[in-house]
């Protein structure tokens, strides 16, 4: 019984972790991102299993037919699992589609949970000189499966499996281990049976009590794993991610273990690209219409005096990457992305899909961070970052003074780096304490060690130079005064006493230790008070030579 009480110790383990990161996945896309879903989760999943193993170990201390129970509360975790599956997509609404996430991740904790203390009474002695021992090899077990479930789930599965089919999968497992619970009972119920009738009365103490606990039979978990692997087949492709998405045009899924992308059918121009359910831009390069806004890209070509190689940081789309590469100037494209399944979403889109076979553009899967330390000798003289919303989760690390010195230290002399600070006016106050000059464009900073606010004398001539397969970027009447090339020729960035108009109010410097943009300002109850609370930490950290200048939040 030790050996098979290890292996139901990691079993355990092992699916309950799996579950956590599934679980994580599905809050993060329902919730867009935002960095709180990860603390919800886990608060949820530790009060689910406190619970389960309060349940567990009452029914050790009872003595109760524990194989039964196990098989019982691993086939309701099953059940549980597999809601998501199957009855989310029937639920139109976002705030019970959210509700009833954070509802199962306690309740599937729980059932699971209920299990752990039964593995260890199964597992270890009651008493003698090796109880620690016995208990310490069934808690070992468990830490092997809870180690295994998020490299295996979170590396492997969800790398090759859409999340409906991993979610199936641990339902199913749940299942599957709930038969070998029965079954284990059943072995030991026949090995009571064929015991002598003279075997000491201690021999029978501990053995299951079937006729009284009424055990389920080995078929039923069995033919609950083969209906749910059958139900969850024959759900529609990505029925999940389009009801949490709450998109009725949903045009294609990509997932893989870095997230869920899914695009949309617009009005004629173009996709609309959401990664993580958050939105992610378009695949319209049309500057007719411009609904990418992507004269915050072309801006930079007309103040920058020859801007012949550039570094993207974070391709996703790839609009910003093809109307760069418009220009006749640029004779080098650096694109940093980290999420392969992008290189697959250009390939997909006619208006991005050339920018592949350029000759000039190359494409590398990679952290950006990783990638600017690993190549300290690579300059550029433009730096194009279209972030993500400042609140979501990670958004610090490319927003902060630290990644924003690191890649200040890789432009050429002149360069100049461009981000997308969503309005953050964190965003904003932290880069004027890395560049000298400092610029705006709507929701775009720009910054550089020179002076740049005014385009240059032939920047008209740059603008009617951008093509793309062989057609002007531009038509003439964009040139015309009101036009979108007039506007970037003649009023390129926001004037300087208005800054700051429409941001949020006492900005603060974001750090790589604070996480100012994506905690406290990306939550609208703390931005009163957020700013001037890590703007005093941050000055006590930091040394003195290495403290940001003290700026008014309102220039």
């Amino acid at each position: 019984m030790a050996s098979w009480a290890w292996a139901l110790s990691l079993a355990v383990g092992f699916l309950s972790l799996s579950q956590e990161i599934l679980w994580v996945r599905l809050l993060s896309f329902a919730l867009q991102g935002a960095s709180h879903a990860f603390a919800l989760v886990l608060v949820l999943f530790l009060i689910g299993v406190a619970h389960g193993a309060s349940v567990g170990k009452r029914w050790c201390e009872a003595g109760d037919d524990l194989l039964a129970r196990a098989s019982r509360a691993l086939m309701l975790s099953a059940a549980l699992d597999a809601v998501p599956v199957l009855l989310l997509p029937f639920i139109g609404a976002a705030p019970l589609q959210t509700a009833l996430l954070l509802l199962l991740v306690m309740a599937s904790a729980s059932a699971k949970a209920t299990v752990f203390p039964v593995a260890h009474h199964l597992g270890s002695q009651q008493s003698g000189p090796r109880l620690g021992r016995s208990v310490s090899k069934v808690y070992f077990a468990n830490i092997v499966g809870c180690t295994l479930g998020p490299v295996v789930t979170g590396y492997v599965l969800l790398d090759i499996w859409p999340i409906e089919t991993c979610l199936a999968a641990v339902a199913v497992g749940s299942a599957l281990l709930a038969t070998a619970c029965a079954r284990a009972r059943a072995r030991a119920s026949g090995a009571l049976a064929q015991a002598p009738a003279h075997a000491p009365a201690h021999a029978t103490s501990s053995a299951p009590r079937a006729a009284r606990t009424g055990a389920p039979s080995p078929a039923w978990p069995g033919a609950l794993a083969a209906a749910l692997a059958v139900a969850s087949a024959l759900m529609p492709a990505h029925a999940l991610v389009r009801a949490l998405s709450g998109e009725a045009a949903v045009a294609d899924v990509l997932q893989n273990r870095h997230g869920i992308i899914h695009t949309v059918t617009g009005d004629g121009h173009g996709l609309t690209v959401f990664g993580g359910n958050a939105y992610d831009g378009s695949t319209s390069v049309d500057m007719r219409h411009n609904v990418n806004a992507l004269d915050r890209a072309l801006v930079l070509l007309s103040v920058h005096p020859q801007p012949e190689r550039v570094l993207v940081l974070g391709m996703s789309a790839g609009a910003w990457t093809r109307i760069l590469s418009a220009s006749p100037q640029i004779r080098e494209l650096v694109v940093l992305e980290i999420n392969p399944a992008y290189i697959d979403l250009v390939r997909r889109s006619p208006q991005t899909a050339p920018l592949l076979d350029d000759p000039r553009v190359t494409v590398h899967i990679d952290d950006g961070r990783r990638w600017l330390r690993r190549h300290p000798d690579a300059r550029f003289d433009l730096i194009v970052q279209n972030t993500t919303f400042h609140w979501r989760a990670y958004s610090n690390n490319l927003l902060s003074r630290e990644h924003l010195a690191l890649a200040r230290a890789h432009l050429r002399p002149g360069g100049i780096m461009a981000w997308n600070s969503t309005f953050s006016g964190d965003a904003l106050k932290t880069a004027e304490g890395v560049f000298t000059h400092v610029e705006r464009r709507a929701g775009f900073i720009y910054g550089s060690d020179q002076a740049f606010a005014t385009a240059r004398d032939n920047a008209v001539a740059v603008l009617r130079s951008l093509q793309l397969e062989g057609r002007p970027v531009f038509d003439e009447a964009a040139f015309l005064p009101g036009g979108l090339a007039a506007s970037i020729v003649d009023q390129p960035f926001v004037a300087p006493e208005r800054r700051y108009a429409g941001l949020n109010f006492r900005p603060a410097t974001i750090t790589d230790g604070n996480l100012l943009a994506e905690q406290a300002h990306g939550n609208p109850f703390l931005q009163d008070m957020a700013g001037s609370w890590f703007d005093a930490v941050d000055r006590w950290r930091a040394p003195a030579a290495e403290a940001p200048p003290a700026r008014s939040s309102r220039p």
